[in-house]
């Protein structure tokens, strides 16, 4: 029916917009069915340096280089150990946000946290899998921290239960269940597939970056690349899947430790430490003086840089009541443990009582480490994506690993999780290259 007033030509140009709007809207729309159609199978490795991939041989990984999306420098949150930035890929948070702000600490209503992989550990932010559920689509975990709470159960529509790191089997094993998964129909099929992988990272650290040993592992790590890489080839060509692989951390070789127990004894400091890697945070008793403890401290500046809770580099996205009153990130090559890794021996042999500051471990000890400042680019670790929705033979010069968790969300064509630091890296995805 024609409007009064309204001119033949303003009629033809409402009724072409009208079909405009409708065209733009199933473009939308079946754009959308694509990517919620999308498997996404997302690997975490640990440890893994890009030199140790410089010196391996690699053919799967080369190949990503040719047909996918791959860069050296994937940089880690602070501290660059394992739990804050496994937490940080999972959720697109800093550790400020998240509140895994080191492999160990102290919070001070729950009491210390030591390595746990219990969701009821995080502050705020949801990870990948959560997102996922929320929004309908179906996600396994296998191997990943915060894939289960103690209060909630399981967080993924399948995990695999929760084993000591020696129990843990193979990579290849692990990476098989996934595989088996991809066959599944698509009614059950998940969305999203999340592997954690052990990596090269254990033996790096008590045989070096480079040794045979490490890169004997780097291969091994290599070859689950090419079986998955394989698998997802072989699906039927309507069974859109992309792989998308990253790291913790990298890697550095590393010289003596600094004997953090001894300078604790050395100077009377009251409170609770919480060291590992390169960093220790000093939870300072009520009585004791933040002011004497970071004087006495002052004198190891060849070894370690300290620094007040209030005043932590820009690097250090860890505020809140977790981390301590004072902070010391060791320098390179220095490195720091806390009791929890010294051996059961190390009391009687007084090594917290009379050994030196520094010393090299005879046995058993780190060859190689993490825990520096992110910008060190020892610390940057690989990442790599390939397949359905992924761009061709594209180098990212740097991305962050607060970004990850928002591209893997976009590839399954879902909202990132809620809250989130991190952003969608178009380099990644396929249609920024045709533009």
């Amino acid at each position: 029916m024609k409007l009064p007033g309204e001119s033949r030509a303003a009629a033809i140009f409402s009724g072409r917009l009208r079909s405009a709007l409708v065209l733009l809207i199933l473009v939308f729309c079946s754009g959308n069915a694509i990517a919620a159609d999308r498997t996404v199978v997302v690997v975490l490795f640990d440890g893994f340096a890009p030199s140790m991939m410089s010196a391996a041989a690699t053919p799967n990984f080369d190949r990503i280089r040719r047909e996918g999306v791959w860069s050296d420098h994937l940089v880690p949150v602070f501290p660059t150990v394992s739990f804050p930035n496994h937490t940080t890929f999972a959720t697109g948070c800093w550790p400020a946000r998240h509140g895994i702000v080191g492999n160990v600490f102290f919070d001070p209503e729950r009491g210390k946290y030591l390595y746990s992989r219990d969701a009821d550990w995080l502050t705020e932010c949801e990870t990948m899998w959560q997102a996922a559920e929320r929004q309908g689509a179906r996600s396994a975990v296998f191997g990943f921290i915060a894939r289960k709470s103690e209060t909630r159960g399981a967080l993924a529509s399948r995990i695999d239960t929760q084993t000591r790191w020696e129990k843990r089997g193979s990579d290849m094993a692990r990476a098989r269940k996934a595989l088996r998964l991809l066959k599944k129909p698509q009614a059950v099929r998940p969305a999203l597939i999340a592997l954690y992988l052990k990596g090269p990272d254990k033996v790096a650290h008590f045989n070096g970056t480079l040794a045979p040993e490490t890169l004997a592992a780097v291969e091994e790590s290599d070859d689950v690349v090419g079986m998955l890489m394989d698998a997802i080839a072989a699906l039927p060509p309507d069974r859109a899947t992309s792989l998308v692989i990253g790291t913790d951390h990298g890697m550095m070789d590393v010289g003596p430790l600094v004997n953090i127990g001894r300078i604790v004894n050395r100077h009377d400091i009251k409170g609770h430490i919480a060291a590992f890697g390169a960093s220790t945070y000093f939870y300072l008793d009520k009585d004791e003086s933040a002011d004497r403890v970071a004087k006495a401290l002052s004198g190891y500046g060849d070894i370690f840089t300290l620094y007040r809770k209030g005043e932590y580099p820009a690097y250090a996205h860890i505020g809140g009541s977790r981390s301590g009153d004072l902070m010391i990130v060791a320098r390179p090559p220095y490195w720091i443990e806390g009791p929890e890794a010294l051996p059961d021996y190390a009391e009687l042999l007084g090594i917290a009582s009379f050994w030196p500051s520094t010393f090299t471990p005879l046995i058993g000890g780190a060859k190689a480490t993490h825990g520096y400042d992110p910008n060190i680019p020892d610390m940057h670790g690989i990442f790599y994506a390939w397949g359905s929705g992924i761009a061709v033979g594209r180098e990212i010069e740097k991305l962050d690993m607060i970004d990850i968790h928002p591209t893997v969300m976009a590839l399954l064509g879902l909202e990132p999780g809620k809250p989130v630091d991190g952003k969608i890296v178009k380099e990644v995805l396929a249609q920024e290259a045709d533009e």
